[in-house]
C-alpha cells in the first residue's frame, strides 16, 4: 500500500488550495475493485455476522475503528442531537451555495432546517426522522443546531474552489451503503461529503471526507473503510484513485492513494469488525 502523505497547509494558503494539491498529485490509472475480494468478503461476512434476531448492523468508519477498542456492549441507541444533526442540514446546505441557490451557507442551513419541518408538519416524514425532531425541539435547541450545521457547511465550502478543479464536483451525494449478499442485514456506509471527478476521459475521481478533532494512526484505516464501501456499490466504474481526509479544526489533510492491497487491508478490518460485533451480541444474549 502507498504511504499516505500528511500535510499540514501552509496558513498563507486558501483551504480550497491546499485541497487542489492534493487531488491534483499524479496517481495511477484508475481500476476496478477485484472480484474475488468482493465475493470473498460477502461469503466471509455472511459466515461470522451477528444473528439476524439481533437487528440489523450498520458498519461505518467509527464503528469499524471502535471495534478494535475495549468492549463497550452494543453501545448507545442514536438520537438527534446537534451534533448528530450537523452533517446532514451542513451538507445540504452547502450544496445550495455551492449549486447558487443560496448566498451564504447561513442563509441555507436556515432554509433547510425550515424546510425539513416543513415536510414533518405534513406528515411526508417517518416518526423519529429528523423533521420530526426539530418541529419538537423547543427554540434554544434549534439554534444550536443551525449554529453546528453553519459550522459545517462553511467547512464544504470553503474547501471548493471550482476554478483550482479541471473537472466537476458534487457535494453531499447519499453516502454509499453496500448491504451485504447473504447477510443484508450487515451493510457498510462509507461517509464522505465530496466526490470530485479529476480526469473525465479516465473516469479518475477522488473523495473528500471531512472529519472532526484531529487526524490519528487510525485515520489511514477511516479512508480505506470509505474507499472500500464506495468500490462495493459501483462494481462496474473504477475505484476512486484516492481518499482525502481534512481535518478543518486542525488544518491538516491526509492523503490516501487508493489500489489493490489498500483495498484488501480494509477488508480484512471490515470481517474483524463484524466478529467483534458478533462476539459481542453473543456476550450480551447470554447475559
Amino acid at each position: 500500500m502507498t504511504k499516505p502523505t500528511l500535510r499540514h497547509p501552509s496558513s498563507e494558503l486558501p483551504r480550497a488550495r491546499g485541497l487542489a494539491e492534493l487531488l491534483s498529485a499524479p496517481a495511477p490509472l484508475p481500476s476496478r475493485l477485484d472480484v474475488s475480494l468482493r465475493r470473498v468478503l460477502a461469503t466471509r461476512i455472511a459466515t461470522r455476522a451477528p444473528g439476524r434476531h439481533l437487528g440489523s448492523l450498520r458498519l461505518d468508519s467509527y464503528r469499524l475503528l471502535e471495534s478494535t477498542e475495549a468492549p463497550t456492549g452494543r453501545g448507545s441507541a442514536f438520537s438527534w442531537s446537534p451534533r448528530t444533526a450537523r452533517r446532514l442540514i451542513g451538507l445540504a446546505a452547502a450544496r445550495q451555495v455551492v449549486c447558487g441557490r443560496a448566498l451564504s451557507p447561513l442563509a441555507a442551513v436556515i432554509t433547510e432546517l425550515e424546510g425539513a419541518i416543513e415536510r414533518a408538519s405534513r406528515a411526508r416524514t417517518r416518526p423519529g426522522a429528523l423533521g420530526a425532531w426539530l418541529a419538537e425541539a423547543p427554540g434554544g435547541l434549534r439554534g444550536a443546531v443551525i449554529a453546528e450545521a453553519t459550522s459545517y457547511a462553511t467547512d464544504v465550502v470553503t474547501l471548493i474552489d471550482p476554478s483550482l478543479i479541471l473537472e466537476t464536483v458534487e457535494v453531499g451525494r447519499p453516502d454509499p451503503i453496500w448491504a451485504v449478499p447473504g447477510a443484508p442485514w450487515v451493510s457498510l456506509k462509507g461517509r464522505r461529503d465530496l466526490e470530485v471527478t479529476l480526469d473525465g476521459v479516465t473516469r479518475a475521481r477522488a473523495l473528500v471526507a471531512i472529519r472532526s478533532g484531529r487526524p490519528s494512526s487510525r485515520s489511514v484505516d477511516d479512508l480505506g473503510f470509505v474507499a472500500l464501501a464506495d468500490a462495493l456499490t459501483r462494481p462496474a466504474e473504477p475505484m476512486a484513485t484516492r481518499v482525502v481526509g481534512v481535518w478543518p479544526g486542525c488544518g491538516r489533510s491526509l492523503s490516501l492513494e487508493v489500489d489493490a492491497e489498500s483495498m484488501r487491508r480494509a477488508a480484512r478490518l471490515v470481517v474483524g469488525a463484524v466478529e467483534t460485533h458478533a462476539r459481542r451480541g453473543r456476550l450480551v444474549t447470554a447475559a
